[in-house]
């Protein structure tokens, strides 16, 4: 689920690239522990009698370290990737970003507020995966960047519409008031 379109809301998660970058760094991190792992089993014999204590004292519990440390790793960002949502309505925008035990992260912008949208697809893989960054402009020079948003300009698009429609509405708010 990228974007789920309603009638009255719009939801959007992060695009699925975030989330192979989480098992790639926690693989990678396993590689590391397995090749040291490996390396110290064949070189166990070259070490002498004191070499070989500061070895198994040291290198295995560093070695479990970094498999246990890999693992929650990745189980903290998947708990990330899936609470990280945004959520369009008529007038605002809501960025919920969530981890459970770290952060708890809700954000209210309003749309009439928001001066520029700007849509950063850059490079070959966010151009081939379709994902990128979004970038509001607020009044008083606040800037909200949103990262790993599938199809950007998609959101863009929903963005506009309802920064238009929250605009009009505004407007003929003003023009009644100052009649």
């Amino acid at each position: 689920m990228d974007i789920l379109a309603e009638e009255n809301y719009t939801i959007i998660t992060r695009h699925f690239i975030y989330f192979l970058y989480l098992v790639t760094k926690f693989l990678f991190l396993i590689i590391i522990a397995w090749v040291l792992f490996l390396s110290l089993l064949i070189y166990k014999n070259d070490f002498s009698e004191p070499t070989s204590d500061i070895v198994g004292y040291v290198f295995f519990p560093v070695i479990f370290l970094l498999v246990n440390y890999g693992f929650i790793q990745l189980i903290l960002g998947i708990i990330r990737y899936y609470n990280h949502l945004v959520i369009i309505v008529r007038n605002k925008l809501i960025i919920i970003n969530n981890s459970l035990i770290l952060q708890e992260d809700l954000e209210i912008m309003d749309l009439w507020k928001v001066m520029k949208i700007d849509v950063e697809v850059h490079g070959l893989f966010p151009s081939i995966f379709g994902y990128g960054h979004l970038i509001m402009e607020q009044q008083k020079d606040e800037v909200k960047t949103i990262h790993f948003i599938p199809k950007p300009y998609k959101v863009y698009q929903i963005l506009r519409e309802n920064t238009t429609y929250t605009n009009q509405w505004w407007q003929e708010i003003r023009f009644f008031k100052s009649r």
